[in-house]
């Protein structure tokens, strides 16, 4: 797998995992409406585990997006940047309990990528559920 593809994948994942919702508005009337506007905004990736260990040097290529990676979501939307990433796609949340959701992000192409996680504080925490990439991460809202 290329360096450019794992990162573009990650990003997505971590995407996900910030950003699956739908529509915003202006008074949420659902849980999911509820958690789609505690996720608009910037967020930063702080850290990632993947599921099965890294090569070397994609490990380093994970570690420079830590603090570095910005995460954008907006309208159903998201934009992700950061060294040797540019991308971004769609999210929607299906299904939000509390400080809790699930949802799905699709890349550019339309695949998707199953998420859940739980805000905490400044922070969300999230799991990747599908492979390749799978794995448990830290957002955290931008300043």
């Amino acid at each position: 797998m290329s360096v450019a593809r794992y990162l573009a994948g990650l990003t997505l994942a971590v995407s996900c995992v910030v950003g699956c919702g739908g529509g915003q508005a202006s008074q949420p009337s659902t849980p999911s409406a509820v958690a789609n506007q505690r996720l608009q905004g910037t967020w930063h990736l702080v850290g990632f585990a993947p599921s099965l260990e890294l090569e070397p040097p994609l490990k380093s290529l994970l570690d420079a997006q830590l603090q570095t990676l910005n995460i954008n979501f907006m309208n159903g939307e998201f934009t992700a940047t950061g060294p040797g990433v540019d991308t971004g796609g769609r999210y929607e949340i299906t299904g939000a309990s509390g400080d809790s959701l699930s949802g799905r992000v699709f890349d550019r192409a339309g695949a998707g990528y199953g998420i859940t996680g739980q805000f905490v504080a400044n922070q969300f925490r999230f799991n990747s559920t599908d492979s390749p990439w799978a794995g448990s991460g830290v957002l955290e809202r931008a300043k």
